[in-house]
């Protein structure tokens, strides 16, 4: 974990300018977004996918009670992984203007 230390993040100045981020400024978890604007987005997108992983297991098994219980243990367990996903890369600077 030590390379996120040399990111490099956008300045107060500009769009376009950017400053070399300190190891006291940096955190793993801080970034462009918030924490609450990425767990409603990891909410958000985990309830689409939860719908197709709910309609797939119902066509291959045939069964409510399966597809639904696939269902309820991806939600929870893709919601934190997704939520962590978006907060390694809000620390990422590669493709921000």
């Amino acid at each position: 974990m030590r390379f996120l230390l040399n990111l490099y993040a956008p300045g107060p100045r500009g769009r376009n300018e950017v400053e070399p981020v300190t190891g006291s400024q940096m955190n793993l978890f801080r970034g462009r977004e918030g924490h609450g604007r990425s767990f409603a987005k990891a909410v958000s997108w985990r309830t689409v996918g939860t719908i197709d992983t709910f309609i797939i297991s119902f066509f291959v098994t045939g069964r409510v009670s399966v597809a639904g219980t696939i269902a309820a243990v991806e939600i929870v367990t893709k919601i934190m992984i997704y939520y962590l996903h978006e907060r390694v890369w809000a620390v990422v600077p590669w493709g921000h203007r």
